[in-house]
């Protein structure tokens, strides 16, 4: 679960879902660090998300991780639909 940026109706914090894999590393001790890639189960939560942004990893309401965008890849359909 990720806080990208969204909110509830109620002014809380809106997590979205993400698939994670750790890139090149076959564990990530807790304070590790890491290349990770992520794939939103709900791409259109998404499309505001730019390289550079600081975005948060929540295992319910503790935050268990923090990362910087350094890349934004489109699905292949979405990318060639324009």
């Amino acid at each position: 679960m990720w806080d990208i940026g969204h909110r509830s109706p109620t002014g809380g914090t809106a997590v979205s879902v993400a698939a994670l894999w750790v890139e090149n590393t076959p564990q990530l001790p807790p304070g590790g660090r890491a290349l990770v890639r992520l794939v939103p189960l709900t791409p259109s939560h998404w499309q505001h998300v730019e390289t550079g942004r600081h975005i948060t990893m929540h295992e319910g309401r503790t935050v268990a991780g923090t990362a910087v965008v350094l890349e934004v890849c489109l699905p292949a359909d979405a990318a060639s639909t324009g």
